[in-house]
């Protein structure tokens, strides 16, 4: 987590000389800053569990200024005539950075909320054209942006997320819907899309075909619970603190340390019961290790690679730092020329077909190979070209992406073009199609498909959605899903953040900036330091294969609990992660794996009691998750209750030689899959920790104070939990937002009418 984090070297003439330097800068104000690479924030409503763990080991966090910069970047038309080898296309190239075509400020509106708001477009009365059709753009993007909240909040809580566009009147026909069919068939607007689309390639740092693979539901339901009320927040002093506290209580840890290969020791026979021996761990020094339980930490493929015995053909380079410390070890870190050289692809070097079926591991081989991974590179530098060229548009972030990006470019347009084919071929064979009104009283169709459709693609000209054929990808062997060229076509979005906006130590006088997935690098001297990650991606593939990882860990713990068959070593190897759990992989989902794997062990294996709340703070979750752990179980047990009463049916359908119901009873079953239950409850689950945590808080405020125990104390609340009890009419808060935006209009004409009177209106503006 903390391993590409670096201590940025002050540039002030006293450092400079302490440390041998002769470059220091006397104008240059004194700064003790770290970076954290990659930059790590987050969202509460989202991350709730991840919150309760930062509490729970005393890890202070703070709200930041959510401000957002979004503009373009042209190429110089000659050097870009060329297609670009994987080399060039990382090296500088003469790039122009357009003004930003949206900007945006958050405000608060609550004590525990803000709003995000869009600045005031620039104004010119001899040329007012940008103004109004910035104007106009600002207008469709937020009545797309109401729109998507609607569809979202409605849909979370009715509990039916996974069902979006799967109703014949829509759609899907039955499936999981695409993010980009999701834009084009619900007619939002180009505007809009070039303002979202980049904006959540940054969030799951991939690149706009990975983007266009996402299934709707997973990043829908990211929208109806951070926006458009949700804060962004930062670990106050790092993440370096999280990785300390958290290994402070583990007595053995061996660094330097590669696992190779895991197999299992010869069975124990004491003359009366034979039982399983232990998991056997070799290291890359040849020294072996015995455990009762093995927990791969690690990416899918990573592990699938371990349990293989494998290496990784074409691993990542070691992050580049360009001034090292002096009692840095210089073996840490990697050469500039091989991030330079670096092959964005991400090659699958597990092939399930060599693995034999008679491996230990080769269900979990098998399901971790269905895990897509993308590459990107993270540069730390001071090259302040990657900003809009006025100061005055900076933002903490700053979204850029190339004029030539094709924003909805998705491997499956193909399909979406054979899906479109059937519902004309449909539509001619029925003389008086009837649409069924939607169950939820509104349709995601637009009212024209060919308007929707032309509304997103007029601005790419040969762009390949509009006639349903791709352009030429780039496929990895033993996979039918492409792997991305992000870097080589610059069809991905590029983030800038402003280190300084979140990191008050690094000072103002040198803007400390991090480039994620940049279209083209930074000045070779203002470069500190570049690292290369592996990022997991959504597809409708994966999201099977967390069910089916899911389930194969559920069987072990019932192999584990069936005390008269002698469990394997399989049984034991459990696997957690920001890809083991539904939803876009994030910290929250490693964090969610990581307890859901401590229950299984602890429920099949007693003796591994739990042992970390005895040093946890007073108030932190290990202390107060009784009422989070009584929902959990319940939940299971009512799970299994309906998984049995589905099966007794199924049984009895089949008897009956029902086939009609018992393909629609096998349907029901995948109903109490993990994405399933993530969907339906997960956002509930937020309310009530945030519910629990305010009382708690309250308690504990009284009891500082000293305030009598029967005195009723007015509670603080969360927005979110008033949001909960108005699940009939999710309306209210998006009526709460619109009239934000119109008290936003209200000062934009304030504005308006102050410069048209030769006022200067920049301080109206900023109030």
């Amino acid at each position: 987590m903390d391993a590409a984090s670096l201590s940025v070297t002050c540039p002030c003439q006293k450092c400079a000389l302490a440390s041998g330097r002769g470059n220091g800068d006397p104008n240059h104000e004194h700064v003790e800053g770290r970076m954290d690479v990659p930059m790590r924030s987050f969202f509460p409503e989202y991350y709730p569990n991840l919150v309760r763990l930062y509490r729970s080991i005393g890890v202070q966090f703070h709200d930041a200024d959510n401000t957002l910069a979004c503009f373009d970047v042209t190429f110089d038309p000659e050097s870009s005539s060329v297609a670009p080898s994987a080399t060039q296309s990382r090296l500088q190239r003469d790039v122009n950075i357009e003004a930003p075509y949206l900007s945006s400020r958050s405000y608060r509106v609550s004590s525990n909320h803000t709003i995000t708001l869009p600045d005031l477009p620039p104004l010119s009365l001899s040329n007012p054209y940008p103004f109004g059709r910035r104007l106009l753009g600002y207008y469709r993007i937020a009545r797309d942006y109401v729109k998507m909240l609607t569809v979202s909040k409605e849909f979370m809580t009715q509990g039916r997320m996974m069902e979006i566009g799967k109703d014949a009147s829509e759609w899907g026909n039955g499936r999981q819907i695409s993010l980009r069919e999701f834009l084009v068939r619900g007619g939002y607007s180009h505007d809009f899309s070039a303002f979202f689309v980049p904006l959540f390639a940054c969030v799951c740092t991939c690149s706009f075909e990975r983007m266009m693979e996402y299934p709707a539901c997973v990043v829908l339901e990211y929208v109806a619970r951070c926006m458009p009320f949700g804060r962004m927040q930062f670990v106050s002093s790092g993440v370096r603190e999280v990785t300390e506290n958290l290994s402070k209580n583990i007595s053995t840890i061996h660094y330097g340390t590669m696992v190779e290969k895991i197999m299992e020791a010869p069975p124990t026979n004491d003359g009366k019961n034979a039982s399983a021996g232990p998991i056997v761990l070799v290291d890359s020094h040849g020294v072996r290790r015995t455990f009762d339980h093995v927990i791969f930490a690690t990416q899918a493929n990573q592990a699938a690679a371990t349990l293989a015995g494998q290496r990784a053909s074409k691993p990542l380079p070691k992050p580049f730092v360009s001034s090292p410390e002096k009692n840095d070890d210089a073996s840490n870190y990697g050469r500039r020329e091989e991030h330079d050289l670096t092959d964005p692809e991400t090659p699958r070097d597990v092939s399930v077909e060599s693995i034999p079926k008679d491996h230990p591991f080769y269900s979990q081989i098998q399901t971790l190979s269905k895990f897509p991974y993308e590459r990107t590179q993270v540069v730390c530098h001071t090259d302040t070209s990657f900003l809009p060229k006025d100061p005055a548009a900076w933002r903490l972030l700053n979204i850029a992406k190339s004029t030539t990006a094709d924003i909805l470019a998705s491997p499956f347009d193909k399909v979406s073009a054979e899906l479109e084919q059937q519902q004309q071929q449909q539509l001619e064979s029925e003389q008086a199609p009837v649409q069924p009104p939607s169950a939820t009283g509104f349709s995601l169709k637009p009212t024209s498909l060919a308007h929707g459709e032309a509304e997103l693609t007029h601005r790419r000209p040969g762009s390949s959605v509009a006639s349903g054929t791709s352009s030429p990808r780039t496929y990895s062997s033993g996979s039918s899903t492409p792997t991305s060229t992000a870097s080589q076509s610059h069809n991905s979005a590029m983030a800038t953040h402003i280190m300084n906006n979140t990191a008050s130590s690094l000072g103002s006088t040198t803007k400390f900036l991090q480039t994620t997935n940049p279209i083209f690098q930074p000045k070779p001297e203002s470069v500190i330091s570049s690292a290369w990650f592996e990022r997991a991606v959504v597809n409708p593939e994966s999201m099977k294969a967390v069910d089916e990882l899911n389930q194969h860990m559920d069987e072990q713990t019932d192999a584990l609990l069936e005390t008269d068959a002698s469990p394997n070593v399989a049984d034991r190897v459990w696997f957690v992660g920001s890809y083991a759990y539904p939803g876009i992989p994030l910290l929250e989902g490693c964090v969610v794996s990581a307890v859901q794997v401590m229950e299984r062990i602890v429920t099949a294996e007693p003796s591994h009691r739990l042992a970390a709340s005895i040093s946890a703070l007073e108030g932190s979750f290990l202390k107060r998750d009784a009422p989070m752990r009584e929902r959990r179980q319940a939940r299971q047990e009512e799970q299994k209750r309906q998984e049995h009463e589905q099966y007794e049916q199924s049984t009895l359908k089949k008897k009956a030689g029902c086939q009609d119901d018992l393909a629609a009873a096998a349907a029901a079953m995948n109903l109490f899959s993990a994405s399933s239950v993530y969907f339906e409850t997960a956002w509930k689950d937020t309310l009530d920790d945030e519910r629990i945590w305010d009382e708690q808080e309250q308690e504990r405020r009284c009891r500082e104070e000293h305030l009598n125990s029967g005195k009723s104390v007015q509670q603080k609340g969360h927005f979110l939990s008033a949001v909960g009890s108005w699940t009939s009419n999710v309306y209210v808060e998006v009526a709460w937002m619109l009239l934000l935006y119109l008290a936003a209009i209200v000062q934009w004409w304030m504005v308006f009418m102050l410069e048209s009177a030769g006022v200067d209106g920049s301080r109206w503006a900023l109030a």
